[in-house]
């Protein structure tokens, strides 16, 4: 069989059968099946109209295995032809293989051979030998995890002009970009910011400064040079430094002064020459989610979740306004660049635009059409547009002047965390908790480019009932069952989709299943035995945060973002009962070990107790207590206690029967992420964002042990059944095993990374920064 794609010509698709694809292999060349340097909507149409075609086409005359080998035998024959003649046969070859082998491209030879167009952003290549290889218009992806922030500026003034993009990442790193006129992004330099998430990035005018607040509660401001040179040259003092995390940095158009909003509640007003804090603004009664200056830099607005926008003199600090009508969380607040309209963004799903009219402020419009929270909002330079992104995983544009939607922008993964505009008007840049990075053209409404990040951090780890195995969740959308006697992995559970962001894994109590939650609002079964997945009915309206199963394996509870509570008959996938009365997202949720009672803790920092014995159903108590979200909720082994940990920085063990606070635990720096009970019931574990362990003695009250391998934040902590072995899983994307006796790691497993043992020796065709990239997901350039 071959393939005769003249492309070029004919915009056409033939398949021409033949005695013998290896044979024939070289009339693929010289015409590209696919073309990676192409806007992002072509390329997608390129892979369902001619790849997936082509494959099943092959696939009907050739046996699956057959039709590998053949694949194979074709590439090998490449190696001994001239260069010049072999055109994109290889890139073609290396295209249909990734689709036959669902994006894993492992132990293939592709060494001395001219490679063109493929795109390898999604592709996993361990041990492939690409050693002396030309490579050609081909997309590489990038280390970036969820970006969480982003900002644009103009940087050379001279022609051509190009504007300097900066993002933030959940890995606590910043990468900037140029753009390019063609409205292409091109990295030109990444750099670690701080020890965890970098919530917000903010470039002045000029584009010579940058400023980032993390996680750590730390605002920086680093210096950049022509030759694009980044020097940390600003801290503040720990006496005025925020307490909790930075969640909003931003410039005044002159640069004079920065603005940062945080969790803690406060806005801080900092002179960028000297550093030093000369405001610092009171008054919301949440924590603080965007700050902007007036265009003329003597009015700062910011957005709370207390569902308030208030308006501030920059010069005095004093609160000049407080504006209400929102009826849930402002998150996101934008000033037009006449000064003459405030936008702001809302969980309420709605975008409300403000007139400034002699210093009064009036509610002119409100803008709907989000099916979810709204989590950032930006004007165009040129005062035309607004652009929102949200929880419903698309980028809306809007038309300042009729207030109508121009365009819905699809195709995330995942929440829209940032967004902004090139200076020029004509690109808008977002950044999604689903990695990537897209440039989109306000011309044609289309996605011109999309650059993809990767993470194999551990979300969640949990240990199998007879303790032989672990099971974790990933970043990169696996489930993987450990041996825990080797260490080794002996299965992998693949989300086909590379967007589902797996948040947590329970095994049940039979050791049959294994339940996942994910981004995508759903829950979804897998049968350990036969690796058969179940997903359940679509009754979430938002992310599922946390599964629990029943102890006789029949009943699952799940907590979510809409505020409810829902049991699940097991393996049907039918809701049981629904629970409201949580008042914000429902983070944890954990059965009793007798199955009569679920603990559920949520954002509106309540941990709440339900009795759901026969066919009553009832909330018994209300615990109180946490200044924080509360992450993780479970019951000691007796059921006499409940413990809990917080994003205010505390663990907090509790009596059932009457909610009395028996302990509360401190020494972690940040938020805590899970707790779990040893089997005895005797000592307490907690992972925190610190990247520490802390493991608690319930009896005396005091801490145990302090456990600090860790590189960065620690998200999952399990005991084994024998109560001998501690499991942690960590953003550092490892899994540790301690012995609890000494206190020593035992064991550290790793799944292997992206490029993992992928030789890259002599290739050409590599800038800097992606051969570095290639590098730190495990390619070398020689033994």
């Amino acid at each position: 069989m071959s393939i005769v794609c003249d492309l070029e010509r004919t915009n056409q698709l033939n398949l021409l059968p033949d005695k013998d694809l290896v044979d024939l292999c070289p009339h693929i060349e010289p015409y590209q099946v696919t073309k990676s340097p192409v806007p992002d909507y072509l390329r997608k149409i390129q892979i369902n109209v001619i790849l997936h075609p082509i494959i099943k086409n092959l696939i009907h005359n050739f046996q699956e295995n057959n039709l590998e080998s053949k694949l194979i035998d074709c590439l090998k024959t490449l190696k001994n032809e001239p260069s010049g003649q072999i055109g994109g046969i290889a890139g073609n070859i290396i295209n249909l293989l990734n689709i036959l082998k669902n994006g894993y491209l492992i132990g293939y030879d592709f060494s001395h051979i001219p490679i063109r167009q493929v795109d390898f952003s999604n592709i996993r290549l361990n041990q492939v030998d690409f050693s002396y290889s030309q490579f050609f218009d081909c997309i590489f992806p990038q280390t970036c995890g969820s970006i969480l922030s982003i900002s644009c500026s103009q940087f050379n003034r001279s022609f051509p002009r190009e504007d300097l993009l900066a993002t933030g990442d959940s890995h606590g790193m910043i990468y900037l970009w140029k753009v390019k006129q063609d409205g292409k992004l091109e990295l030109s330099k990444s750099f670690p910011a701080h020890g965890s998430w970098v919530w917000s990035v903010a470039l002045n005018s000029e584009g010579q400064l940058l400023a980032s607040g993390g996680q750590d509660g730390i605002v920086k401001i680093w210096s950049i040079t022509t030759d694009l040179s980044i020097n940390c040259h600003s801290l503040p003092h720990p006496s005025q430094k925020h307490y909790a995390p930075i969640r909003a940095v931003t410039f005044s158009a002159d640069s004079k002064f920065l603005a940062t909003g945080s969790e803690d509640k406060t806005i801080k007003i900092w002179s960028v020459e000297t550093g030093e804090c000369l405001h610092t603004l009171e008054g919301h009664q949440e924590r603080v989610g965007g700050v902007t200056f007036s265009p003329n830099g003597q009015l700062l607005a910011s957005g709370s979740a207390d569902k308030t926008i208030k308006i501030w003199s920059v010069e005095t600090g004093e609160c000049l306004h407080t504006l209400t009508g929102h009826q849930d969380w402002v998150w996101q607040v934008a000033f037009s660049s006449d000064g003459q309209l405030l936008a702001s963004g809302s969980g309420d799903k709605t975008i409300k635009i403000w007139s400034i009219i002699e210093g009064e402020y009036q509610n002119i419009d409100t803008l709907t059409g989000h099916e979810s929270w709204i989590w950032s909002i930006a004007f165009s330079p040129d005062g035309q547009y607004i652009a929102s992104g949200s929880e419903d995983f698309t980028l809306r544009l809007w038309s300042v002047k009729t207030r109508e939607c121009l365009q819905c922008f699809r195709g995330y993964g995942n929440r829209l965390s940032s967004i902004t505009f090139s200076t020029d008007s004509q690109y808008i840049l977002s950044g999604s908790i689903d990695r990537s990075i897209r440039l989109w053209s306000i011309k044609n409404h289309k996605c011109l480019q999309q650059i993809n990040g990767h993470t194999d951090w551990i979300c969640s780890v949990a240990f199998s009932p007879d303790g032989k195995t672990l099971i974790s969740g990933s970043g990169d959308q696996t489930i993987r069952l450990w041996s825990g006697e080797s260490g080794k992995v002996i299965k992998i559970l693949q989300e086909k989709d590379y967007w589902v962001l797996l948040h947590q894994v329970a095994v049940s109590p039979n050791g049959q299943l294994i339940a996942s939650t994910s981004h995508d609002n759903t829950i979804k079964l897998w049968d350990i035995r036969t690796d058969e997945k179940y997903t359940f009915a679509p009754e979430h309206q938002k992310r599922v945060w946390s599964i629990a199963f029943s102890p006789n394996s029949q009943i699952l509870v799940s907590g979510s973002g809409d505020n409810s509570v829902k049991l699940w008959s097991v393996p049907r996938g039918f809701c049981l009962k629904t629970f409201e009365e949580h008042q914000a997202w429902v983070l944890s949720v954990n059965f009793s070990l007798d199955g009569k009672l679920i603990a559920t803790g949520s954002e509106d920092r309540t941990i709440k107790l339900w009795s759901i014995e026969g066919d009553m159903t009832q909330s018994l108590r209300t615990f109180k207590g946490h200044q924080g979200r509360i992450w993780s909720v479970v019951f000691s082994p007796d059921g006499q206690r409940l413990a809990s940990s917080s994003d205010d920085q505390t663990v907090k063990v509790w009596q059932v029967k009457d909610g009395r606070l028996i302990n509360s635990f401190e020494g972690h720096k940040s938020w805590v992420w899970s707790v779990a009970f040893s089997p005895d019931g005797k000592l307490l574990a907690s992972g925190g964002d610190d990247a520490t362990i802390r493991i608690w003695d319930v009896e005396i009250g005091q801490l145990h042990q302090l456990l600090c391998e860790h590189t960065k934040s620690v998200r999952s902590v399990c005991f084994s059944p024998d109560g001998k072995t501690l499991a942690s899983a960590s953003e550092d994307e490892t899994i540790k095993l301690w012995n609890l006796k000494t206190g020593e790691c035992q064991n550290t497993l790793r799944s292997p990374r992206l490029y993992e043992q992928t030789n890259i020796k002599g290739v050409e065709g590599l800038n800097y920064e992606t051969s570095n990239t290639m590098k730190i997901l495990g390619a070398f350039l020689s033994r």
